[in-house]
């Protein structure tokens, strides 16, 4: 397998350098390659201190944010069995908005770093709460509905939170959007090991995962707890998807959309390996997301869109098109 990886992963990483050299030369001002390139490497441009002090650490951002969301839907699919599942079914997002609502509801403007420890902290005690209502036994449907349901009571929570507190409601309106915005060095730097560290929980759990795919009995006869990997992959999409969300907020459609790709280029070369899957969906999230918040500071200059919007109204038709192609499969 790791020689079929190879080519496709190089390729891959290499999208996500051209990426993020586009990242670090488009937005409000154009700058060319070969200057991003000189303050890289320590020399003193002109725009060296727009270039490593804004957009550095909002590429590096879109990169940890993306790879995160990319793994925690991939993980997410594999446990439902639903190729249409994202990491909100988990409850993680309405989990860290809950928790962001609240600390803002009970303590006024907080600090950048206050509010992604709010949201890590919300999404990692939501992926504990919706793995106990999930119980034991067959966790195709038990799952994802223990997550809506949770979800539910998280977003009315929050919604008569909102109501009641303009101030919350204020702040709270940019956060949910998902924004890279705000991604300064110091929360990257917090965060980025949180992410990583899902993924690695993700390469760990994935041949658990897939003994289970086809049923949880069948993964028991072949030697599998399926208590103990469903708690890991959970584990996995917490921590992927609350750094993600502790980052940007709650970025929609790369979850979805990047294992989809991430299948068909393995198609054919590394097989249906699930470790395969998360090594390919990492690299193409990446790319997704450093793509989309590009396009959303150039599209409307000197303002811009956030990344969230973007990604909505890129994944909003690839979402229709995976459901035709799903149904017409099984039809």
């Amino acid at each position: 397998m790791a020689r079929s990886l190879a080519f496709p992963l190089l390729l891959l990483w290499g999208l996500v350098a051209l990426a993020f050299l586009a990242a670090l030369s488009l937005g409000a001002q154009k700058i060319a390659p070969g200057e991003v390139i000189g303050a890289l490497t320590g020399a003193e441009t002109p725009a060296r201190d727009l270039i490593l002090g804004l957009r550095l650490p909002r590429a590096l951002a879109a990169i940890v944010v993306g790879a995160a969301l990319a793994v925690a839907g991939l993980v997410m699919q594999a446990i439902a069995r639903n190729p249409l599942a994202d990491p909100s079914l988990t409850g993680v997002n309405a989990g860290a908005a809950l928790a962001v609502v609240l600390g803002l509801m009970s303590f006024g403007a907080l600090p950048r770093a206050a509010v992604a420890g709010l949201a890590l902290g919300g999404a990692a005690l939501a992926a504990v709460l919706v793995r106990l209502l999930a119980g034991r036994g067959e966790t195709t449907l038990r799952l994802p509905l223990a997550g809506a349901a949770f979800a539910s009571i998280c977003m009315s929570v929050v919604a008569l939170v909102v109501l009641m507190n303009p101030e919350a409601r204020n702040i709270y309106r940019f956060w949910m959007v998902g924004s890279l915005a705000m991604a300064d060095g110091p929360g990257l730097a917090a965060l980025a090991p949180v992410a990583l560290g899902g993924m690695a929980l993700a390469l760990i759990a994935a041949r658990g995962i897939e003994a289970m795919m086809l049923s949880d009995e069948l993964g028991a006869a072949l030697g599998v707890s399926p208590a103990r990997v469903l708690s890991l992959g959970l584990g996995a999409i917490a921590l992927t998807a609350g750094a993600s969300v502790a980052l940007a907020g709650p970025v929609g459609f790369i979850g979805l959309i990047a294992p989809h790709l991430a299948r068909r280029l393995a198609s054919g070369r590394t097989g249906s390996s699930l470790t395969a899957l998360i090594l390919i969906s990492a690299p193409l999230g990446a790319a997704l997301a450093l793509s989309a918040d590009t396009i959303g500071r150039i599209a409307i200059r000197p303002s811009e869109l956030p990344v969230g919007l973007v990604l909505a109204m890129i994944g909003a038709p690839a979402f229709m098109l995976f459901v035709r192609q799903i149904l017409r499969a099984r039809g």
